[in-house]
């Protein structure tokens, strides 16, 4: 769109949205806006996005940015609830940060390749393509009907050959780091869909997370990455990532596992692609190791073995010490109480002798001493590792046996040796051909792969040059990314690998991708079973019994059903239809109903979520706002200064508290509740008076200028209303905090809260980091500190977070056991809230009869 000279875009956008006008006529009389929200999505949803797109053109002199990433959809062809779920927490994120004046970056993309869409395709006589393609421009469909505001200008689609390039180009600098390798190891063979599996992929139940199948256990030669090089620097880094991560840190520490080993890979000799993988507590040891010991459950034991001990029929070399040793399988009776960490460990000279006479092997006479730095230095020059990691995390096999998905780009060449491809993309057809002097890889890469760098090329995605500009790539981290909780081990430490790599080789300027987490719960649907078979029923076959207690099958009442909620499935019977809930509610009361039911981070039991309070509050609103249209310009209302003075202070701890649930808590449901308390306080007060206060115009601008980061239409309906002569309610400022006012003094501990109290700002906010703890010892948490100091916790890590107008944040962390230290403060906590409760009934045992009787009412 080009603008005449003299014009500019907001004066053109201005006069189009005078001559829109509203929808309804207001001041309302009958009729109740709650029913009207799909007659305001019509009217209004194209200005909006119209308002959206016109803002891009706008050149920008923000000085900040704000990333706010949704994980991107599998293209199944339908969109589902809990798709609606998590854009619409990252679309409300998104809008509040557009209104605080960021310059703002939320994409969308598909995550295209992957087994489902071969197997459909295979089961359908389709090619995996053209049904992937067919999806993405359904659920493409699907997705703009959501009215959800994307930058579709930046869409992705992993499946197509400018971004698979890239992760083609991510393989090869890997290959040439040295932290790739084609190893023949024991892997999970899916046997079902006839493809490896990472460990990631299997279930406690040791089944397949796709197919179902329970996974076999098989040795192939595979492309494998070395993650657990890097497990360190990513379990310490989750220490700095904590408090604001939640659980999700938890979740990806426990994945990561303790991180007190030293690993050192130690070749079968005569093999090149075979290793044993050693991990023990003391370095030194291997210095001396002459022997190894092995479980019977370690993948280069004999299965179908019986008798324990017997040595293996191969010989490992010490790539420290360039002895070649042998190996000993043991029961697992053998010395249970020592460490085996990957079910091995060195064999010792004391603990077993019997077992180094049995096999004849000599202890040496001197032992060797090596330093640390020798030991590193040797086994790192070889390529045996030496290096500090976690005793459980394995190397990542990204060798997938299927067509739909990254080629490898790799050739084995006819001597035996692997070189990466000199031009990519390799293209899913050269797989298998013949290139001079070999052959291209016929496997492809695991989709987590895709998924472990696709936030980047969102920032220069038609960059056919770089996977990413220099310039562009100063829009990283991530501040805000929104998705399934599910995802908080895997996928979301495979991200952070990649991320801690690129950013070694210079490509990223920070190594952690993402800088704060809204992790969501899943949606569940009401579900019927078959008591007697667990059959999952339909609830067109399922009738409540006369007595109204208890559900039996339709077809026969004898048969008894439950009903219970469970994560929605075809297989199950228990979906939400969104494009019908789309239909027959709306885009705002669908918002409306997932943002209010839970926080972000709980599951959402669909069955139990009704319009009724969502209803109420939106038509509460609309009463205020119609009120104070039809006392405009009412005669001789006075000004009360106790009056004002109540209306500011509402207004500043409403604004304050809708604001930190949305940027610091994220806590969508909860900022809800405060508008609704708004509503409240302001429905107390003469709408004449509102309508004629300069406080009383702040407070009922400032709920609508709120509220359409839930209900956008509706928001812009009575703002249009409310203001006619102003622009569109997407063009306001986010309203800010007085001078004057307070803000929360936090204190996080080990990411639990100590106590938020309200402080002036103008006290605490240009404050030093010292001052602040001086403060915070002296007066808001003096006692919570005291008394931990009372019982030995010693506190370490000082820092501090703020956002002027909402918060001062001092976080800190306890020396010892996080969870041990988490139990001892809210004991802590618990006595404070006892004491405190004690001495305001104390208080109020001393105050008049007639005073406590006033204060009750």
């Amino acid at each position: 769109m080009l603008f005449g000279w003299g014009s500019s875009p907001r004066r053109i956008l201005l006069h189009q949205f005078r001559r829109i006008g509203t929808a309804l006529q207001w001041p309302l009389k009958e009729t109740k806006i709650s029913e009207s929200t799909k007659l305001l999505e019509k009217h209004w949803s194209e200005t909006l996005i119209k308002e959206f797109e016109n803002g891009k053109m706008k050149p920008s002199r923000l000085a900040s940015k704000k990333y706010i990433l949704s994980m991107f959809p599998y293209p199944s062809g339908r969109l589902h609830i809990g798709h609606m779920r998590v854009y619409t927490i990252s679309d409300a994120t998104a809008r509040y940060y557009r209104l605080n004046g960021y310059e703002v970056i939320h994409p969308i993309g598909w995550d295209s390749f992957g087994l489902p869409a071969e197997n459909a395709a295979r089961d359908k006589g389709v090619d995996p393509r053209e049904w992937t393609v067919k999806n993405i421009e359904t659920m493409k469909e699907q997705l703009v009907k959501t009215k959800i505001l994307f930058d579709w200008e930046r869409e992705i689609s992993t499946c197509e050959p400018e971004f698979f390039r890239w992760t083609q180009w991510i393989f090869c600098k890997l290959f040439e780091h040295g932290l790739v390798k084609r190893t023949s190891a024991e892997v999970n063979w899916d046997p079902v869909d006839k493809t490896v599996l990472a460990a990631e992929q299997i279930d406690n139940e040791g089944r397949s997370w796709r197919s179902g199948a329970v996974a076999e256990k098989k040795k192939l030669s595979q492309w494998m990455i070395e993650t657990p090089k890097y497990a360190k620097r990513l379990q310490d880094g989750l220490r700095k990532m904590s408090e604001q991560w939640g659980e999700v840190a938890d979740i990806q520490a426990n994945w990561i596992g303790k991180c007190d080993v030293w690993r050192f890979m130690l070749p079968i000799i005569g093999k090149d692609d075979e290793f044993i993988d050693l991990r023990i507590r003391d370095i030194f040891e291997i210095s001396n190791a002459e022997f190894l010991i092995l479980k019977r459950n370690h993948p280069m034991a004999d299965k179908t073995a019986t008798e324990f001990p017997y040595k293996l029929p191969i010989e490992v070399l010490n790539g420290v010490t360039g002895r070649k040793i042998p190996a000993i399988v043991v029961d697992d009776s053998y010395h249970p109480d020592l460490d085996h960490f990957q079910n091995s460990r060195i064999g010792s000279f004391q603990t077993d002798k019997d077992l180094a006479q049995k096999f004849s092997i000599r202890e040496p006479k001197h032992k060797r001493v090596l330093t640390k730095n020798d030991i590193q230095e040797m086994a790192a020059f070889g390529g045996y590792g030496g290096y500090e990691t976690s005793r459980t995390l394995t190397d990542w096999v990204v060798s997938r046996q299927r067509g739909w998905g990254t080629p490898i780009p790799m050739i084995q060449l006819e001597n035996g040796k692997r070189v990466p491809a000199k031009e990519l993309p390799v293209l899913g057809s050269y797989r298998g051909q013949k290139v001079d002097g070999g052959e291209f890889d016929s496997d492809t890469l695991d989709t987590f792969f895709d998924s472990a760098w696709y936030y980047l090329r969102y920032l220069d995605n038609k960059n056919p040059n770089q996977l990413a500009s220099k310039e562009a790539l100063q829009k990283m981290p991530v501040d805000v990314y929104v998705g399934g909780i599910e995802h908080a081990a895997v996928h979301m430490f495979f991200a952070r690998f990649i991320s801690y790599f690129l950013k070694d080789i210079g490509v990223i300027p920070t190594a952690e991708p993402f800088t704060d987490l809204i992790p969501q719960g899943i949606v569940r649907g009401k579900t019927y079973i078959e008591k007697s078979t667990g059959r999952y029923l339909s609830p067109d076959d399922v009738v409540q019994s006369s007595s109204q207690n208890s559900l039996t099958l339709k077809s026969d009442p004898t048969v008894e059903v439950e009903a219970v909620y469970e994560k929605m499935s075809k297989s199950k019977n228990n979906g939400v239809d969104l494009a019908a809930m789309l239909d027959s509610e709306g885009v705002d009361m669908t918002r409306l109903r997932l943002l209010e039911s839970a926080a972000p981070r709980a599951p959402i039991n669909w069955g139990e979520t009704d319009l009724k309070g969502i209803k109420k509050l939106l038509d509460r609103i609309a009463a205020i706002n119609s009120d104070v249209i039809a006392s405009r310009e009412t005669e001789n209302v006075r000004i009360n200064k106790e009056t004002e003075e109540k209306i500011r202070e509402t207004y500043n701890f409403f604004v304050r508290n809708v604001g930190m649930c949305l940027e610091v808590l994220h806590l969508h449901n909860t900022a809800l509740m405060r508008l609704q308390g708004f509503t409240n306080a302001l429905k107390k007060i003469d709408p004449v008076y509102l309508a004629n206060s300069p406080e009383g115009q702040r407070a009922v601008k400032a709920l609508v200028v709120m509220l359409q980061v839930f209900c956008p239409h509706v928001a812009a309906e009575m703002w249009s209303a409310l203001c006619p002569t102003d622009s569109i309610v997407s063009a306001q400022k986010w309203p800010e905090p007085d001078p004057d006012a307070h803000v929360e003094f936090l204190l996080m501990i080990d990411g639990v809260s100590g106590g938020r109290p309200s402080v002036d700002r103008r006290v605490v906010e240009e404050m030093s980091m010292e001052e602040l703890w001086r403060r915070a010892e002296q007066n808001e948490h003096g006692e919570i500190l005291r008394m931990m100091k009372e019982q030995g916790m010693v506190i370490g890590n000082h820092g501090v977070s703020s956002r002027k107008g909402f918060h001062v944040t001092l976080s800190c962390s306890v020396e010892g056991d996080k969870e041990e230290n988490r139990k001892k403060i809210g004991k802590i906590l618990d006595r404070i809230q006892a004491e405190k409760r004690k001495m305001d009934s104390k208080k109020s045992a001393k105050r008049p009869k007639k005073e406590r009787k006033e204060n009750k009412n």
